[in-house]
């Protein structure tokens, strides 16, 4: 346990290298770990897009980070990139929309989340944590790779993709998907679909389908020789303002709030996994694993997380599931 709740020794002023020339996106970037995250990619060089759905909070955030930071104002290194990933439909558009605006992408990182909250279906019939922490993503992802591929390609270059997941990736409450169904599963008893323990059981859920899919995608990328690094992660327990505001049992909030990392030591992982220069050196050692704080390599640890046959389908099924929805190829 000592990994959720531990204060690193990880400085990003000192461990982020020159990250000049760098395109990096990260979702769910206004607020919280990504907010936190984005910051610091910028002060460091990169241009930085933040995809979120908001318009008023993606410019609040910006300008938040260039009141902090004076130097990085007019240097158009902090852009909104509108994305709701609650809907595949966006996410695609998103990626479009993104691919007509750049030529490379260093740098994907995978942040934005819906947490342990109420059973709800989006709008294109996926229940809402599936939509949002998996579906979105899987589309952006990979309507962004063959960019992300040519990038690759190109001398020294350091291409990679990160997966914000959480330690209760390792008790989901299903574990099989071969079916839009298997994703709509309430995964509680009649008349419970809103209780902890089963709002809690889905976003476990959620988070193991983060490593699963991590795990397949870097086999694939490995399988065509694409030097691209992805990683799954903890980010450690975090204090963010969505974390306390949730429904959740009091003694979860009192001890979030006395414990827990701030929104920027949260960020840690995720800044280590995106730029630290061992990922690069020791390549083979990080690509398709589940780091925790900071930069831990903790996994994928359960046998149900390691399975490439579950990976494999996961895939398969999400493919099918955003053509039979959207229409169109994930």
């Amino acid at each position: 346990m000592g990994f959720l709740f531990s204060k690193p020794s990880y400085d990003p002023r000192r461990d982020i290298p020159d990250l000049t020339g760098k395109v990096i996106l990260v979702t769910g970037a206004n607020a919280g770990i990504g907010l936190q995250t984005s910051e610091q990619l910028a002060i460091h060089g990169a241009k930085v897009y933040l995809a979120c759905r908001t318009e008023s909070k993606a410019k609040a955030a910006i300008a938040g980070i260039e009141d902090r930071t004076p130097s990085l104002k007019g240097q158009s290194r902090l852009m909104w990139l509108p994305l709701d990933l609650s809907s595949m439909r966006s996410s695609k558009k998103a990626a479009e929309e993104f691919l007509s605006k750049e030529k490379r992408l260093d740098i994907l990182i995978n942040n934005a989340g819906r947490l342990a909250d109420d059973y709800l279906l989006s709008p294109e019939g996926v229940e809402l944590s599936v939509a949002v922490n998996h579906l979105g993503h899987f589309v952006l992802t990979t309507a962004l790779l063959p960019l992300l591929k040519e990038t690759a390609r190109r001398p020294d270059a350091d291409v990679r993709i990160i997966v914000v997941s959480s330690s209760v990736y390792a008790s989901p409450g299903r574990t099989t998907f071969g079916t839009l169904e298997d994703f709509n599963d309430p995964q509680s008893e009649p008349g419970k679909k809103n209780v902890f323990s089963s709002r809690f059981k889905r976003y476990g859920t959620t988070k193991f389908l983060n490593v699963l899919f991590t795990n397949e995608l870097q086999r694939r990328l490995d399988e065509e020789g694409v030097p691209i690094t992805a990683i799954s992660l903890h980010p450690g327990g975090v204090a963010t303002e969505g974390a306390v505001a949730l429904d959740v049992p009091w003694y979860f909030v009192v001890f979030l709030k006395l414990f827990a990392k701030t929104a920027l030591e949260g960020a840690y992982t995720s800044l280590f996994a995106a730029t630290n220069a061992q990922v690069a050196a020791e390549r083979d050692k990080y690509k398709g694993k589940y780091i925790v704080p900071v930069g831990k390599i903790a996994g994928p640890s359960t046998e149900a997380a390691k399975d490439a046959g579950s990976a494999r389908t996961l895939w398969e099924t999400s493919e099918k599931v955003v053509t039979d929805i959207t229409g169109g190829s994930a």
